[in-house]
This record gives structure tokens, sequence and C-alpha cells, in this order.
């Protein structure tokens, strides 16, 4: 059976399902990025959409980032305190169930099953209320910066998701590359929502959240099953080893270390030939 490497299971499931699902965030946050880009009407230059751009998205990527990191480390916690009740790949087992539950409880409600919806806690809408409140007076471009990194605590239930993903993968650096590529998928239909262009429009567009829901529950599959979970960090997963190590044999013996002489200090002699 072919090996396939952790890192591209990782990156590649996390992106694929980001691009598909991206047009929930257009639908969740386009109002709010439109507001923090200015588009009010008035005519701007491409230099200054293209650097209103680059401040609203490197704000949300430095959230999401660290947000994955915070992820990772709590998902460390578990699987550490797991291992001691011989409970393995606790955080992962944990955010592949979560995951295939908001998935199903999303594909329910496509289906017209009321399900009540969960809200963000009190200090979350204080915080992201406030923050909004203070960017009106701002700069564009520290509006824009600042709305992209009050983006990570809008209730967003599909942002979440994944950040279960990056708990799962059991790791503060794996976790900050899950919400990492969480956001590069998400990041061609934002930005193209930015520029004012309609991606994916038509019949796909009504498709949208069930495809998106499915593609949850399959991320949550991949993680619960341990396909994603992250490769420990050693020094061969780095590529660290010295290739030019001679391995030794643990039953040899070593004479001069047995006399307690270090090794550059016995001579050498020739053999006569």
């Amino acid at each position: 059976m072919p090996q396939y490497d952790p890192i591209l299971i990782l990156v590649g499931t996390v992106l694929t399902a980001s691009l598909v699902g991206s047009l929930h965030c257009a639908g969740m946050c386009g109002g709010l990025m439109l507001f923090a880009l200015g588009a009010d009407g008035k005519q701007q230059s491409k230099s200054s959409k293209l650097k209103l751009q680059s401040a609203y998205h490197g704000g949300r990527l430095l959230t999401y980032t660290l947000l994955g990191i915070i992820a990772g480390t709590i998902g460390q916690a578990l699987d550490f305190g797991g291992s001691f009740v011989g409970f393995q790949r606790a955080a992962a087992i944990f955010a592949g169930v979560f995951m295939i539950g908001f998935g199903l409880v999303a594909l329910m409600r496509i289906k017209g099953i009321h399900i009540k919806h969960v809200r963000a806690p009190k200090f979350m809408q204080r915080a992201v209320e406030k923050g909004q409140r203070r960017a009106f007076a701002l700069t564009p471009f520290k509006r824009a910066m600042t709305i992209g990194l009050l983006t990570t605590l809008l209730p967003c239930g599909w942002l979440y998701a994944f950040a279960f993903t990056a708990a799962g993968t059991g790791s503060p650096l794996w976790g900050g590359l899950t919400m990492s590529v969480f956001w590069l998928g998400t990041l061609p239909v934002m930005a193209s929502l930015g520029a004012g262009i309609q991606l994916l429009a038509g019949p796909l567009h009504a498709k949208i959240p069930a495809i998106s829901a499915s593609a949850v529950v399959l991320v949550g599959a991949f993680t619960a099953m341990g396909r994603l979970q992250a490769p420990e960090m050693s020094k061969e997963t780095l590529g660290l080893t010295d290739p030019s190590a001679v391995p030794t044999n643990p039953d040899e013996t070593c004479p001069l270390c047995e006399a307690g002489l270090p090794m550059d200090s016995a001579p050498i002699t020739p053999k006569d030939p």
C-alpha cells in the first residue's frame, strides 16, 4: 500500500475544502469586507485598492494563524493528558467527531430541520462591536487592517470548524499551518469579491451550502481517522539526519573507551605490509 506524505494530505484536504466552501465566507463577511475596503462609491486607484486588500487579508491571516497556534496548543495538551489514561490521539478524535457533527447539523438545516444556533460568547460580540465602532474613525489602511483582524472573532461556524481541525493536529506549528492554508483557500473568492467580481454564480451557487457541509464532514472523518494527523517533529521528519554518520553496533565494545582514553589521544601506528 503506497505511503503518502501526511503534510501533503493535511494541506491538500484543508485547502480543497476551504476553496469549495469559500462562498460561505463571502456571504458571511462580504458586507463587512466591503466596508473595510471603503467600497462606498468613491473612486480609488488600483494601487490604493491593492493596499487595502493586502491590509484586510493580511489582518485575517495574522489572526487565523494565531487561532491555529492556540488550537494546536490545546490539542497538544489534550493529547498529553490522554496519553496518561491510554487514550492516544485524543485531540484528533475529538476534533473529527465535532466536525462531523457540525457538518451533519448543517445538512439537516439545509433539509429544513430546525436546529437552534449556538450564539457566540458575549465578550466576543462586545469586542467585535467595539472594534468596528473604533474602525470608523481610522484611516482607510488602518480600518481595513483592523476589520481584518476582527474577522476571527465573528460567530462563524465554518471558521471554527477548521480551528478544530487545527486542534486535531496536536501541534502549535501544524495548527498554525492548518489555519494559514484555510485562509489561502478563502482568498480567491474574497479577493475577487473585493474587486467587484462575482465568482461561481448561477446554479452552483445554490448548492454551495450542501457542498460546504459535506466538505466539513469529509475533513472531520479524515481527522478522526488520523489521516490529517501532523507528523511528529524529529530530525528524521525535518531531514536533519547526518547522512555521513556511521551506524554503530551496540554489541561491539570499544577498547579505548574501556581503557578510559579519549578517542583522539590514541596513537595511530601503521601496520607492517
